[in-house]
C-alpha cells in the first residue's frame, strides 16, 4: 500500500468521461517497476497534465493508496 507519495509509471490508455457535467479522465497506466501489472484509476480533469497520451512517461501521486494525479515525467 501507497500510504502517500509517487511512482514512476507508463500511461497505457486514456478515456475522457463526463459524469452530469463533471469531466474526468478513466487512466490504464502500469509502474515501471512492475510493467506487466496494469492499474486502473479515475481522476479529475484538473488532475492531469494537458493532453496526456498514451505511452507518456507519467509520475502517479498516490494517498492512502488512492491515485490523486499524474504529472508528466
Amino acid at each position: 500500500m501507497i500510504m502517500s507519495g509517487k511512482k514512476d509509471a507508463v500511461l497505457h490508455h486514456i478515456q475522457r468521461i463526463d459524469i452530469h457535467g463533471t469531466r474526468f479522465y478513466d487512466i490504464i497506466f502500469a509502474h515501471t517497476d512492475t510493467p506487466d501489472q496494469m492499474r486502473r484509476a479515475r481522476i479529475g480533469v484538473e488532475d492531469a497534465y494537458p493532453d496526456p497520451c498514451p505511452g507518456d512517461n507519467i509520475s502517479v501521486a498516490y494517498v492512502m493508496n488512492v491515485v490523486t494525479g499524474i504529472a508528466r515525467r
